[in-house]
């Protein structure tokens, strides 16, 4: 009796309900939220699938690192190791050193999964003011908010706060929705181009993202 496999990636689907929710038409919704999430997401499926493919490859076309990296990333995977870590690993075995952190390219990529996290592990979005007599309430001010509402305005993918109202309102701006798609579709380009060129990389190819 012969053992058949069969395995399905869905990397790219949960990419594309993020890019869908990113082209919403409007400018102010939760699809913003629902394209961070899916992004990221997509992310992760993206690097884990990657290990299933590595797997897939005919013995008599596998190459040595595509071993080595398969072997690594079922440790990492063991080990429930952070998403970042993961990619930081993954470009390690194949270009020898880990992501530059000063680049750009992986500070969107950090800032999205902070996002993402802060998401996932709502807490209540308490902020103090100092309140005179007779004096109306101060708005709240820009460093009241998580450092990534800064970082975000600061890039003009957010306004500046005119009003006090929760971070978690603030994101939701059709321009944060289409910057997520943005960088999981550049991680997803510059992961693949670390891959030396073989099996692993033409089936790699067919799962980077795009946000055209």
């Amino acid at each position: 009796m012969v053992t058949k496999i069969t395995s399905y990636f869905h990397a790219t689907n949960l990419f594309n309900i993020a890019t869908k929710a990113a082209k919403s038409r409007s400018k102010k919704s939760d699809s913003s939220i629902i394209a961070i999430m899916f992004s990221a997401s997509a992310l992760e499926a993206f690097i884990n699938e990657s290990t299933g493919l590595a797997r897939m490859v005919p013995t008599a076309k596998r190459q040595n690192i595509i071993d080595g990296y398969s072997s690594v990333m079922s440790e990492l995977e063991d080990r429930k190791e952070s998403l970042l870590i993961k990619y930081h690993m993954a470009l390690l075995v194949f270009s020898g050193a880990t992501w530059n952190e000063g680049d750009q390219v992986f500070q969107d990529f950090k800032l999205l999964i902070t996002i993402r996290n802060a998401i996932i592990h709502m807490k209540t979005d308490r902020w103090e003011t100092s309140i005179g007599q007779l004096k109306p309430d101060p708005e709240r001010a820009i460093e009241q908010y998580p450092k990534f509402i800064k970082v975000l305005e600061q890039k003009k993918i957010i306004d500046a706060p005119t009003k006090s109202q929760s971070w978690l309102d603030l994101l939701k701006d059709q321009r944060v929705g289409k910057w997520s798609c943005r960088v999981a579709a550049r991680i997803t380009a510059e992961f693949e181009k670390a891959v030396p060129d073989g099996c692993f990389k033409d089936s790699l190819c067919k799962q980077v993202f795009s946000d055209k």
